[in-house]
């Protein structure tokens, strides 16, 4: 029963991974290595919400048999003592967890670094961008090479070093530099996880947040199309400069092959009395054609998903004001089923998104709390503690443990899921995250994995520091830190409280308005600047409705009369072009022969590419509009 149960578990967990990749990342297009890494890094992260509190029942009913067993015979024991459903002996689990931990180990430190650095390599051969990727980690290897020599320093100074000594160095070092990541990540995911479920459930707030989102898209995507326009004036230039007969002719082809179909404002826009002035003499060399290569290659990746977010962004605004301007007025059903929706949408929904919200806010603080002063043995203050004390069956502690350590990672990998650091990382919705963003957070999540565990047990007592009686099977591989007594005594005891410091600083927004202050675009409620935005981002969904309405009465112009919404959701489902869209595809061969025209250069080799049919021009209408629910989840 328990390997069964076991086998369903993490057969769940993997199917829930698989859907959580498909929404972000393109399966089609990732590299296959980069697709096995990131699903086995998030798999190993979100399989401990199943396998720590099967791991802790299991190690409750072990010592109750142990304490039940010294007089009676092993059967009465049982009875006695209620097994767990999912009850697995210990040696099985130390197995399991021994290959997460060093799977885990191995994913962060050396295969999803190599990979990142391999994806982001503009070489153009397999081997320079292995070699690219094995000069950029070296650097950093190097440090960490350094500072681990330190520590080793230190505890020879201090202690006997053995063989197990060293191990239990390794895994403490791994696992402090995961509790520092963890501390920031759900600190802030502890406040902010509770605060977006209470601002979904008011739709007038999440209209002013959308609209906000509009205008910052907007500019994101002219910034994306100017830096494109530079990069293939770049290209044009490069390609008039390499003779067919030149060795670089080659990359030149891979680079031009790589290049998105190019719209005739961009070509027309180019300044080439420039290259009439000095400029011809450049010296190309392969390190700057794959410089360009990346630039590229990253240009190209950002422009696409700005035009997805911004189809995606400006459907979801105008959903939010149909449903406001609807709450606003009296409403006047056509139906039962239409009825039902209306009242669902507008008040059952909120109700359920607001009661959400109160509960994580109590879970929140009863999280922090108890990360304050799970040091104290005794008396048992943390609440986590006490209540797997109190329900003691193994059904109920399996129950317990599952609903604090699955929100515990909800606040963690919540942050890791909103962060973005410019272009470099952003988990975008809709397929749109790119190769290195998915790798960046498989190895984030991966350092998360065990100092995660382990700050749950600590927190429900149920590890050796705290409670020398208990010895689960993953505390059993881990060791014990007082290898390491700076860590131990001190590290380990205080940085919890930097929790409480992270979830007040993020409760009164302080990064956010700091952010403000320095410039960046970040939705301050009563900030001018933000407001100025949001009024912006209402022009523009007016403008966008306008357009869109327009669109769709060509449409059926053009069409065998079907109705208004049908001819949109057929648009919507099967991605159509729109008008502009089409004039542009068909004029994608001459623009791309018009950047290939040189005297010494063939340009009929290259003509058979076609280009994306969700790329458009931000000025036509645009190419596909997604019907995209609000669901509490979204985000993460």
């Amino acid at each position: 029963m328990g390997f069964g149960l076991f086998a369903v578990e993490l057969l769940a967990v993997f199917i829930l991974v698989c859907l959580l990749l498909h929404r972000h990342g393109n399966v089609r297009t990732l590299h296959p290595a980069v697709t096995v890494s990131v699903l086995v890094a998030w798999w190993f992260s979100f399989v401990i919400v199943f396998v720590v509190p099967m791991d802790v029942s299991d190690t409750l009913y072990d010592k109750c048999t142990k304490d039940r067993c010294i007089n009676i015979t092993e059967s009465n024991c049982t009875v006695l003592c209620d097994p767990p459903l999912s009850y697995l002996p210990q040696q099985y689990l130390e197995i399991f967890w021994n290959v997460v931990f060093w799977s885990s180990q191995l994913l962060t430190w050396v295969i999803l670094p190599l990979l990142s650095s391999y994806v982001a390599a503009g070489e153009f051969t397999i081997s320079g961008k292995v070699k690219a990727a094995l000069i950029e980690n070296a650097v950093i290897y190097g440090t960490l090479g350094i500072l681990f020599g330190v520590l080793l320093i230190y505890v020879v100074a201090s202690k006997h070093l053995d063989k197990e000594a060293i191990k239990v160095l390794c895994i403490t070092a791994s696992n402090t530099w995961g509790l520092l990541v963890l501390i920031f990540l759900m600190g802030y995911g502890l406040v902010q996880v509770p605060r977006a479920c209470w601002e979904r459930s008011s739709y007038s707030e999440l209209l002013t947040q959308k609209r906000f989102d509009v205008s910052k898209i907007k500019i994101e995507l002219e910034e994306a199309q100017e830096k494109l326009s530079q990069i293939l004036e770049e290209v044009r230039h490069i390609n008039r400069l390499v003779s067919r007969s030149n060795e670089l002719r080659k990359f030149v082809d891979i680079i031009i092959q790589k290049c998105p179909s190019l719209h005739n404002e961009d070509l027309a826009n180019i300044n080439y009395d420039d290259y009439a002035n000095g400029r011809d003499d450049i010296t190309i060399s392969r390190s700057s054609l794959v410089s360009v290569h990346g630039k590229v290659i990253s240009a190209h990746t950002n422009m696409h998903r700005c035009q997805v977010l911004w189809d995606m962004t400006v459907s979801d605004g105008l959903d939010l004001e149909d449903w406001v301007q609807m709450k606003n007025k009296e409403y006047r059903a056509e139906s039962t089923l239409s009825s039902i929706k209306y009242h669902c949408r507008i008040y059952v929904i909120p109700a359920l998104l607001k009661s959400i919200a109160v509960l994580f806010a109590l879970m929140s603080i009863v999280i922090v709390w108890s990360e304050m002063v799970f040091s104290v043995k005794h008396p048992t203050l943390t609440i986590c503690a006490i209540l797997v004390d109190f329900v003691k069956k193994p059904a109920f502690v399996v129950v317990v443990c599952i609903t604090f350590i699955s929100y515990m990672c909800l606040c963690a990998y919540y942050t890791i899921f909103k962060l973005r650091l410019f272009n470099l990382y952003y988990m975008a919705p809709a397929q749109q995250t790119d190769d290195y963003s998915l790798l960046f957070s498989a190895t984030v999540l991966s350092r998360l994995t065990t100092p995660l565990s382990l700050n749950f047990l600590a927190l429900v007592h149920q590890d050796t520091r705290y409670n020398p009686d208990i010895q689960t099977a993953f505390t059993t591989i881990m060791g014990s830190f007082e290898v390491i007594p700076f860590i131990a005594q001190g590290f380990n005891v205080y940085y919890p409280i930097l929790i409480a410091l992270i979830g007040i600083a993020t409760l009164l927004k302080l990064g956010t308005r700091c952010m403000a202050f320095l410039g960046f675009q970040t939705f301050v409620q009563d900030d001018e600047i933000s407001m100025d935005y949001v009024e912006e981002g209402k022009q523009l969904l007016n403008r966008e409705r306008r357009s869109r309405e327009r669109g769709g009465k060509n449409e059926n112009n053009t069409t065998s009369k079907p109705s208004t919404s049908t001819s949109k959701r057929y648009e919507n489902k099967k991605l159509l072009p729109s008008r502009s869209q089409s004039d542009h595809t068909g004029r994608f061969e001459s623009d791309r022969a018009r950047l290939l025209d040189s005297e010494d250069y063939d340009t009929n080799s290259l003509l058979d590419t076609a280009p994306s049919s969700n790329y458009r021009h931000h000025h036509g209408t645009s190419s596909s509009h997604k019907n995209k629910k609000s669901s509490i989840f979204d985000d993460v």
